[in-house]
This record gives structure tokens, C-alpha cells and sequence, in this order.
């Protein structure tokens, strides 16, 4: 749960709990990544942590078409319907911060 804390995502650790192993060993896997792209890209990488079932993620679900969670949106679109490694992760965060865009 610490490492989930140090993304500043924030874990219900009494509701963790009581789920099952699989949907523990994704969180985790989700904590190790974000700490590791918080540690290299700092302020510059915003996380959002959003349950599919909150009338926030219903809204992403249908906004974004997202069949699969975990997925990951960056700057509004959808980027990978998975879990991504930290390597593709990273890789893909670098490949973007080289794109211009229209918010700048």
C-alpha cells in the first residue's frame, strides 16, 4: 500500500483486503508502475485513479469506449486498454512529450 501512497493515488486498504487475489496482484503491479514513472518524470506525470463502477468511471467507460480495465488514458484518449509495463509505459509517455499538441 506504501507504494501506492507515493504516487499519491490513494488506496482503501480495508476494502483491498477483502478482494481477490488476482485484482490484489494488479494492484500492486499498477503501484510498482506508477511509482516508477513518478520517480523518473515527477510533477510532470499526473495519475488519476478512477473505479469503473464510480459514476466518474461509468462516465470514462462510455466516453472513451473502455471494454477492458485497467486502461490508460493520456491527455484524453485511450492509449492502452491494459496494463502496460513500465518500459511501454515510459516509451510512450517520452513519444508524446515530443508531439506537439494543442494545449500547449
Amino acid at each position: 500500500m506504501e507504494v501506492m501512497h507515493g504516487t499519491g493515488l490513494m488506496p482503501y486498504s480495508e476494502q483491498l483486503e477483502e478482494y481477490p487475489e488476482d485484482v490484489k496482484k494488479q494492484y500492486f503491479e499498477l503501484s510498482e508502475v506508477a511509482q516508477k514513472i513518478r520517480d523518473e518524470f515527477g510533477g510532470a506525470v499526473f495519475f488519476d485513479a478512477i473505479d469503473s463502477a464510480s459514476p466518474q468511471g461509468v462516465w470514462m467507460t462510455l466516453r472513451h469506449r473502455i471494454l477492458r480495465t485497467p486502461c490508460v488514458l493520456i491527455e484524453g484518449k485511450k492509449i492502452f486498454d491494459r496494463l502496460p509495463s513500465y518500459q511501454e509505459l515510459r516509451q510512450k509517455i517520452l513519444e508524446l512529450a515530443e508531439t506537439p499538441t494543442l494545449r500547449h
